[in-house]
């Protein structure tokens, strides 16, 4: 088994200019579209409204690409009734918790992805990876392709190394680093970091990026 390996704040600076100077991406690390994302979420309801309300912002983050939307939004219809029993078994229980309370799991989680799986025909977990986020952003974190080349990953895996790779990680460091993604948000906006913003994940999401591309 590989040894998990801690985060460092060399890591973590990388991801986060690589995330500012690669991408068109929110320069806030979308810490404006989390209360938003708090105020849509369903709560166990996946309807035509619902439905209507996500399918942009998972446009926006191309998480379509390559099967087009109409058979994704009649999978969603398909699927209805298994996403709202998941909802309430699999992240009901954890609407206030994060990817680092010792409750949430793999195992505890689990039902509700898989069947987000079925709604987009691939082996891909980067679909699944974004809607899951969108509804439960603190437990659920993001893979993406171009950041992380997470295609061949299965979203076990990769939950499982962001889960880890935070638990190894010393509290002092953890401590800096949220901090650290505090400021960079504050000091570019003005604003404070939004409740909803899922620190932990974000956090090692950047720290794994820099890992991908590290500052020459």
């Amino acid at each position: 088994m590989r040894r998990m390996q801690p985060i460092n704040l060399a890591e973590f600076t990388a991801g986060a200019i690589w995330w500012r100077t690669k991408t068109t991406w929110p320069d806030d690390f979308h810490n404006s579209d989390y209360p938003v994302l708090a105020a849509q979420n369903p709560d166990g309801r996946f309807d035509a409204a619902w439905w209507a309300r996500v399918q942009p912002r998972l446009a926006a983050w191309k998480a379509f690409r390559p099967v087009p939307r109409a058979v994704v939004a009649a999978n969603v219809v398909a699927n209805a009734a298994d996403l709202t029993q998941a909802w309430k078994t699999s992240c009901a229980p954890y609407l206030h918790a994060d990817i680092a309370d010792p409750e949430v799991t793999w195992e505890a989680i689990r039902a509700f992805p898989e069947v987000v799986f079925r709604l987009k025909p691939t082996r891909s977990p980067v679909f699944a990876s974004k809607l899951c986020h969108f509804l439960l952003p603190k437990v659920f974190p993001v893979v993406d392709g171009l950041a992380l080349g997470g295609h061949s990953m299965t979203y076990e895996a990769y939950f499982r190394l962001v889960k880890d790779t935070w638990v190894v990680t010393p509290e002092e460091i953890r401590s800096s680093l949220i901090a650290e993604i505090t400021n960079l948000v504050e000091l570019t906006y003005g604003k404070p970091l939004a409740p909803e913003f899922p620190a932990v994940t974000k956090i090692v999401e950047l720290a794994l990026i820099g890992r991908k591309h590290p500052q020459p």
